[in-house]
């Protein structure tokens, strides 16, 4: 097997050339501790995800928060379970589809799904974040309005009244409803003892990843983003390892 045709490039080209992009919960609250380097801002949300995911990944907007976090957490164990046995179908795809592998459309497949190679080593990341209906609003929030409101308020006092009072405990709602979702999905799968998730959970290398951009001065902003919860998947393959098993 020829290993170029069966792998992605090193990287994506969606991913090289886009400005940051929320794709996770810690990645959106170090933008917004930054929204004004981040301007103008994109979402991924509007970009990518326009058309709903199929019926296993979809959780309903609004209810009974308990409903939505399981339906969600049954989406996220799917991901983990799909990327725990990805050594023994990635060999097989020339070249791979991440699309069809992982039960999402194409057009999906940039927010969700990062493919990174180095050498003879592959790493994969979903951002599962993206499944939460809370996370998606949140973030599509930040984009439109957020955003926006913060850049006007940098340029005359009445849109600053405006920001302070009405647009940023907007955002702060959204954030933590955000958050209190994702929270409830992890402490769902983690007491189903979901064993592929927690093989696969990259909570802590997805927050020291975009720690870069909060304010060094604000020690208690660190600890709390240090303690957000995130649905992000991640996991690394030995590519020569895999085609000699395979």
């Amino acid at each position: 097997s020829n290993v170029s045709d069966t792998f992605p490039p090193p990287c994506s080209l969606y991913h090289c050339l886009q400005p940051p992009l929320p794709h996770s919960l810690p990645a959106l609250a170090s933008l917004i501790a930054q929204t004004e380097r981040s301007w103008p801002c994109h979402s991924v949300v509007q970009q990518c995800l326009a058309r709903p995911f199929v019926p296993a990944y979809r959780a309903p907007e609004r209810g009974d928060p308990q409903v939505v976090a399981r339906r969600i957490a049954e989406g996220v164990s799917i991901l983990a379970d799909r990327l725990h046995r990805l050594p023994y179908a990635y060999p097989h795809w020339h070249p791979f589809d991440p699309a069809a592998y992982f039960d999402l459309y194409p057009e999906q497949v940039p927010a969700l799904v990062r493919i990174d190679r180095l050498g003879a080593t592959l790493d994969v990341t979903l951002y599962a974040d993206l499944l939460s209906p809370a996370f998606r609003r949140a973030e599509r929030f930040w984009a439109t309005a957020f955003c926006p409101a913060c850049f006007a308020a940098g340029q005359d006092d009445a849109f600053e009244q405006h920001f302070q009072q009405r647009t940023l405990p907007a955002m702060q709602r959204r954030l933590q409803e955000a958050r209190e979702e994702i929270a409830r999905v992890w402490e769902w799968l983690y007491q189903r003892g979901d064993i592929a998730f927690l093989a696969v959970s990259a909570a802590l290398d997805e927050r020291i990843t975009h720690a870069h951009r909060l304010p060094e001065d604000d020690p208690s902003l660190i600890d709390l983003y240090y303690n957000l919860p995130t649905l992000t998947l991640s996991r690394s393959y030995d590519i020569l390892e895999m085609i000699r098993t395979s």
